[in-house]
């Protein structure tokens, strides 16, 4: 037997039917059918509800739901994908949540009690949290947040947010578990928004999302290119407008024309073209050319690029305000470079790793700074795509952890091989690497008239959720770089052996044993430390 549900085939159930491939198709909600054409007690009154006249089945008592996790149908592994309600109160007439019925439907909190106890004990690291919008209600938001920070507040969360419910106590409820936020903007112009049965306050959207870039929390903005009445100068327009949060991430989308939704219905009245199937993307309208979606699609490939898979956040703007340029300007600068070097993405395929937008993004920045002839710049502007870049992989790699006390000390440790431990970034800078730390919203211009530019060496290492950067000596930067497991410290320490004693070469080499900076060579690869 076949079945077939979901928002397609609720939105075109009779169309679906009339395949003739399926013999049930399932309107609506399908938990209730789907067991009950299962145990085969109810398969002929399904075939009979389901014929011509289709009429979606009503939402669910969830309080009266088995929970998938509890009964065992569903086995937490790494990362879960976690529905504590049902349904949206908002008639967003892109999104098709609010129409298989209105408002919203919660999950008991004894149940989701139980299912995060579940998780921890399977030893769950992430959590997607399905709901439309978690923080509406307000209170069933915090009351959520308040169960994840008494039973499992290790884990990391990925949380849809509507940033008009935000507050500070939401955000002090957040400061205490792992997660991402993640807030639907999609324009930045409220006559956009209108037309999608959305609306924006400026100053109040500003202000919210404010609160959660001073609290710290981990957070991004969705945007949507292709909705009706905007164009490409609208979509410049809410990207510059984004960017100036300092987002983690920006995720900009074509807008998707699904059936089922108001606007598929209302296509002819926007002129609304778009694939016929999955993903049913605009590919232009009234007010968007095919060329103007073309640029929008570059525009947005270039911000994933730079922004997002170059982890750019935190020294984003002050290239831009140092290149005199705006956020928007700079990435279609990028793009066009990309195409020039024969670099050109076409899609959002994962083709660039980090460590090749790194690369990227100091040949452009390099590239660019030269053309807006600030190339007394370039040295800072360098320095601080790698204190960033090294800063944000250290984070998001394996820890360095201490030694455990050593048998041998002094003189043997010399005469002993030893490699650097793959999780620990040692870098050369320009400039004081600890004044490059300890910048916040920069100005270039003005930092280079006030800081020498002396050069350092920079070593960066994670303990716990904590990471280290410490500036070190020529010295100890030559011992650590060309400890390969092939020469041993005498012999690297050799040409240093007028400033160091060999009882003061041999300390260097215990302090950097013990702290776990130098490990034996037969760790290197073990799990952990690749």
């Amino acid at each position: 037997m076949l079945i077939v549900g979901g928002p397609e085939a609720t939105a075109c159930a009779q169309q679906i039917e009339a395949l003739n491939l399926f013999d049930v198709v399932v309107s609506g909600e399908g938990e209730r059918i789907f067991s009950a054409v299962i145990q085969n007690d109810a398969q002929q009154a399904v075939l009979t509800e389901m014929s011509d006249d289709i009429t979606p089945i009503k939402g669910i008592d969830l309080s009266k739901q088995v929970s998938p996790w509890l009964s065992g149908v569903l086995k937490p592994e790494h990362g879960v994908l976690w529905e504590t309600s049902r349904g949206c109160p908002f008639q967003c007439a892109f999104c098709y949540d609010a129409r298989g019925s209105s408002g919203v439907r919660e999950i008991p909190l004894d149940r989701l009690e139980k299912e995060l106890k579940l998780f921890v004990r399977h030893g769950v690291s992430q959590v997607w949290v399905l709901d439309s919008t978690f923080n509406f209600p307000a209170e069933r938001g915090k009351k959520l947040l308040r169960l994840l920070i008494e039973h499992a507040p290790q884990l990391h969360y990925h949380l849809e947010a509507k940033a008009e419910f935000l507050d500070l106590e939401t955000v002090t409820l957040l400061q205490q578990i792992c997660c991402s936020v993640q807030v639907g903007l999609q324009s930045a112009r409220p006559q956009v928004l209108k037309h999608i049965n959305r609306s924006l306050d400026v100053q109040n959207f500003s202000d919210k999302v404010k609160m959660l870039s001073e609290g710290g929390i981990t957070f991004g903005i969705d945007l949507i290119y292709g909705l009706p009445h905007d164009d490409y100068a609208g979509l410049c327009e809410s990207i510059n407008y984004a960017l100036e949060f300092c987002p983690n991430h920006v995720e900009i989308f074509p807008l998707a024309l699904l059936p089922g939704t108001k606007l598929y219905d209302q296509r002819d009245q926007y002129g609304l073209q778009a694939l016929t199937v999955p993903p049913y993307t605009v590919t232009h309208s009234s007010h968007l050319s095919p060329h103007q979606f073309q640029q929008c699609r570059a525009l947005a490939l270039a911000c994933d690029l730079f922004y997002n898979t170059g982890r750019s956040m935190a020294y984003f703007l002050p290239l831009c305000r140092a290149s005199r340029l705006s956020a928007v300007e700079l990435l279609d600068q990028f793009s066009r470079w990309l195409v020039e070097q024969g670099n050109e993405r076409t899609s959002d395929d994962g083709t660039y790793s980090p460590e090749h937008v790194f690369a990227l993004q100091q040949s452009f920045i390099e590239a660019l700074f030269h053309q807006q002839q600030v190339e007394n710049l370039i040295p800072i502007a360098l320095d601080l795509i790698r204190f960033h870049t090294h800063w944000s992989n250290t984070l998001l790699g394996p820890e360095t952890l201490p030694c455990q006390p050593l048998a041998e000390r002094g003189i043997a440790l010399l005469d002993q091989c030893w490699c650097l431990a793959p999780s620990l970034r040692v870098e050369s800078f320009n400039y004081d690497v600890e004044e490059i730390a300890m910048l916040g919203d920069v100005d270039l211009v003005e930092f280079v008239q006030l800081s020498e530019q002396c050069g350092s060496m920079g070593l960066f290492l994670r303990r716990g959720e904590e990471v280290y950067c410490e500036s070190i000596d020529d010295v100890f930067a030559t011992l650590l770089v060309q400890s390969d497991g092939k020469i041993t410290p005498a012999q690297i320490l050799a040409p240093f052996s007028l400033p160091l004693t060999a009882e003061e070469s041999a300390d260097l080499v215990h302090f950097a044993v013990s702290e776990g900076l130098l490990i034996p060579p037969s760790r290197v690869g073990l799990s952990g430390l690749s």
